[in-house]
């Protein structure tokens, strides 16, 4: 699976993707620790693309740890995302699950410091 995250001060955005591309899921959480943990936790492995921002730092950390692979996309970098005429956080969310399943190199994946740093 594939899912990206368009991360919001206090709701992200989830779309969720199968093998094929079909959206499994499309939903809003909160963007805190509990809502993350409840949304990811139980699920299995996946891909996570999610946008740099405030939040992305202990969002990538805390999805690594509950078990998934994390690509946080430049989006500066992303035409599909930064200058997009349908700016809409469902299809930023979307958007970023479709690009990660094709290839995740197409978000310009940046790393963040260590929390140690």
């Amino acid at each position: 699976m594939s899912i990206g995250v368009d991360l919001g001060d206090k709701t992200s955005r989830v779309c969720i993707l199968n093998a094929e591309g079909k959206v499994l899921r499309e939903v809003s959480i909160p963007t805190v620790k509990p809502g993350i943990t409840r949304e990811f936790g139980a699920r299995a492995e996946s891909l996570v693309a999610i946008e740099v921002g405030t939040d992305s730092p202990w969002v990538s950390r805390l999805l690594e740890k509950l078990g998934h692979e994390v690509v946080i996309a430049n989006a500066r970098q992303v035409k599909l995302i930064s200058q997009s005429s349908r700016k809409d956080d469902r299809l930023d969310a979307q958007t970023l699950a479709r690009l990660a399943r094709v290839d995740r190199q197409l978000l310009r994946p940046i790393r963040h410091r260590s929390e140690a740093a």
